[in-house]
């Protein structure tokens, strides 16, 4: 559905939904079992979060770095002006932004952060380290944690929920890492692995353009994997103090972003020629049932 055919109310609903959906399958699922009030905030939301996404990785292809460092700008002054409660009336994303700021008063840290991201990417900053991976993981996953809280909890308890809402996208993040790995460098050529981890497990940036995977490589990955899975277990002190509605749809995106990374390692580690992919069936039962550590020990084993 095209925005110019958004005559009504409903019309844009369901723009800004399927948008969703079809961007983020996961997300878009788990965000079913959040109270209704908050799915379409939560929609709008992650509208904005695809708007940021897409300058870095889709419009950098097409004008360059320069010219989407200049888009980058405009959404800049376009948050401004929504934040500042003068929200664009040209586009559905502002108006619709700024109706959801009006009443859930968002994070403008946490909306920032993830165009400080984007920037990095458009700059080219390398990651060489953990520390790297995980301060590029906060901007552009942890940002998404913190803006999400107003959904998703009373406000006096934004501060206290606040670090664990980080790790959860810092751990997502990082899984997105681990599973586009292909995918990242054959269309973006950029590797988000730590090129210090590269250089100690034996791995070649060249192999990786090649779609080698070489011995070192399953134990780069694993070590990737862990220091998502820590994130995970460290955010679920944060999930259990969410309120049961909530705490249902936060928990069920958690544990089905994670099973990517058995999927991962269900493939033999081949992220480079093979999309890990979790499948409806699983993670309908992962909703009820956490079989995570299991067929982890079971896959690691084989």
């Amino acid at each position: 559905m095209s925005t110019a055919t958004l005559d009504t109310r409903a019309d844009e609903d369901e723009w800004i939904w399927e948008s969703f959906r079809y961007h983020s399958r996961t997300f878009s699922l788990a965000a079913k079992f959040l109270p209704r009030s908050v799915q379409m905030p939560i929609a709008t939301l992650y509208l904005f979060c695809r708007r940021v996404d897409s300058i870095a990785d889709q419009r950098v292809l097409e004008v360059g770095p320069e010219q989407a460092l200049d888009e980058v700008r405009t959404v800049q002054r376009r948050l401004d002006a929504t934040l500042a409660g003068r929200p664009p009336t040209d586009e559905v994303l502002w108006r619709r932004l700024g109706e959801v700021h009006e009443r859930y008063d968002l994070d403008r840290d946490s909306l920032e952060e993830l165009i400080k991201g984007a920037v990095w990417d458009l700059e080219d900053r390398p990651i060489e380290t953990q520390q790297d991976l995980i301060d590029y993981s906060n901007l552009v996953g942890g940002s998404v944690g913190a803006m999400m809280l107003p959904f998703l909890s009373a406000e006096d308890h934004h501060d206290s929920l606040e670090a664990a809402a980080r790790e959860l996208g810092i751990a997502m993040q990082i899984t997105n890492i681990v599973r586009d790995v292909g995918e990242d460098i054959e269309e973006l050529d950029r590797v988000y692995l730590p090129s210090g981890w590269m250089r100690e497990y034996g791995v070649a940036r060249s192999a990786l353009e090649e779609g080698r995977c070489l011995d070192g490589y399953p134990a780069l990955l694993e070590q990737a994997m862990a220091l998502a899975e820590d994130r995970y277990r460290s955010s679920a002190s944060g999930i259990a103090a969410l309120p049961f509605r909530t705490r249902v749809g936060i928990r069920a995106a958690a544990r089905m972003y994670r099973e990517i990374l058995n999927e991962v390692r269900a493939n033999r580690y081949d992220n480079l020629n093979r999309r890990a992919y979790v499948s409806m069936g699983r993670k309908l039962v992962l909703v009820a049932y956490d079989s995570y550590d299991g067929r982890r020990a079971r896959l690691r084993a084989g």
